[in-house]
């Protein structure tokens, strides 16, 4: 699986939606459920899964799948 693959899978699982409902424009805006507590859990997955820490000056960065495939480049 490629990156963007993965990154798409992993805020799927964390806003509890379908991997087909989201697309690289997708965006927190978009779901009510990715909120702060999903922008967490979605931080520990990468971070776990790339083995990249993110710095805590990229988190609020961490609102749309384009935002976050800039991030793990």
């Amino acid at each position: 699986m490629n990156k963007k693959t993965e990154i798409i899978k992993i805020v799927a699982t964390c806003i509890g939606v379908k991997t087909s409902q989201l697309t690289i424009k997708s965006s927190s805006s978009d779901f009510a459920k990715w909120d702060s507590l999903a922008n967490v859990k979605i931080i520990i997955a990468l971070e776990k899964k790339f083995k990249k820490k993110i710095q805590s000056n990229n988190f609020t960065k961490l609102n749309s799948i384009q935002n976050i495939i800039s991030i793990y480049k």
